[in-house]
């Protein structure tokens, strides 16, 4: 749960909400055909539970998204775009400053 204090008063947000609303956003952008689901080895190593992952550290958000892009595609650009997309739509909807968004491409596959 993350919170938002203002002259008003306190506003919680859940974490499935900024979940969903990073999901939403990264399957709307050109070049995403979808997310990257961590194997059963990499639940019990990394602790890692789902392709999308919002952490704060300092006040600020940092965003780990695990991804496949279509072959053919310019992946920094698309990466690049996906990042400022990200960072712009949370900040929006939020309010709260995100320090990192970390793109992750584990996959490429075709059209």
């Amino acid at each position: 749960m993350l919170y938002l204090e203002n002259p008003v008063g306190k506003v919680a947000f859940s974490d499935q909400y900024l979940r969903q609303l990073t999901e939403q956003t990264v399957l709307q952008c050109f070049g995403i055909a979808g997310f990257v689901q961590p194997a059963i080895a990499e639940r019990l190593l990394d602790g890692r539970r789902s392709a999308v992952e919002i952490m704060t550290k300092n006040g600020k958000l940092v965003v780990s998204i695990h991804v496949c892009v279509i072959y053919g595609v310019n992946i920094p650009v698309v990466v690049r775009a996906l990042m400022h997309k990200i960072e712009f739509v949370i900040e929006e909807a939020v309010r709260i400053p995100v320090s990192h968004v970390r793109v992750y491409v584990d996959e490429i596959v075709e059209p």
